[in-house]
């Protein structure tokens, strides 16, 4: 099961009272609402509802989103809806069997399938699509597809290399807007691209970087914190961040790094005036 974490943070002055944990009352409430906005998003077909996210798992504050997931073998077209009920954000999900099962495996989502089914409510499962899932999720084991998380991780840090040049070009062109996206975005995914192998599982992004910087040691923790700004850093500095961030996760999946991906990264890394180390060999993919 996901393990769950004390933060021991701090709320941000100016900050506290707008969205305060939920009662137990007020998890009750949910609850109940989420059973009748079930029944009426799956009328009379045989999809199975579901209600997942902080709701489920008892974590929830006062403003947080209803997460309803609709597993059905005939989604509508539009896979996502926002709605209001009772003075809350509902957010529904639609997908099929076959998508969820896929998702329970697939580097890019399992961190967020497999424990999101793990702590979900079932509401209606008429078929019991939802229990197999549920089973599935229980049973699944990080090491059947950890081969899989590699390849995954040294692709997606071929793909960013260009990422990292558009932000070297911005900065030398003093477009600061767009540099200023590009250092955020680095900055976002190279937390998920860092924790993936580390094998610590994820429910939610609420905390993901929080936990990249206690997990993934005290130079990352630094570059992150300067490159998103809660440390002080000038813009210039925490866009320099940004790439140090990308050299950073590289060098801690050089081994997994081979072939034109490596030459990707090192080029980009080389780029950026942060070179990889040298002396270790790639690892077979």
């Amino acid at each position: 099961m996901a393990r769950t974490r004390r933060s021991g943070r701090r709320p941000s002055p100016g900050f506290v009272g707008r969205n305060p944990r939920a009662s137990e009352g007020a998890h009750r409430e949910v609850r109940e609402l989420a059973v009748r906005i079930a029944e009426g998003v799956a009328g009379r077909t045989d999809a199975a509802v579901l209600l997942a996210g902080s709701w489920a798992r008892g974590a929830a504050h006062e403003g947080s989103d209803i997460d309803l997931w609709v597993v059905t073998r005939k989604p509508p077209r539009s896979r996502h809806r926002m709605l209001e009920r009772s003075g809350r954000l509902v957010s529904v999900k639609f997908s099929t069997p076959t998508e969820e099962h896929r998702e329970l495996r697939d580097p890019s989502h399992f961190d967020g399938a497999v424990p999101g089914w793990r702590s979900a409510r079932i509401l209606r499962d008429p078929r019991g699509v939802a229990r197999r899932l549920q089973r599935d999720a229980e049973r699944f084991r990080r090491s059947s597809i950890r081969r899989t998380v590699r390849r995954f991780v040294a692709d997606q840090l071929a793909e960013w290399a260009e990422e990292v040049v558009k932000l070297l070009r911005a900065l030398e062109t003093g477009e600061r807007e767009t540099a200023s996206v590009l250092r955020n975005l680095i900055a976002n995914r190279m937390a998920f691209l860092r924790l993936l192998p580390l094998e610590v599982w994820w429910t939610t992004e609420n905390g993901l970087w929080e936990e990249a910087g206690r997990r993934a040691g005290g130079e990352f923790r630094r570059a992150q914190r300067s490159a998103l700004g809660t440390d002080g850093s000038t813009w210039s500095e925490s866009c320099e961040a940004a790439l140090r961030l990308y050299s950073l996760t590289a060098r801690a999946n050089l081994r997994y790094l081979s072939g034109e991906n490596r030459r990707v990264v090192e080029a980009a890394c080389r780029r950026a005036n942060y070179p990889l180390l040298r002396g270790v060999r790639a690892r077979p993919n």
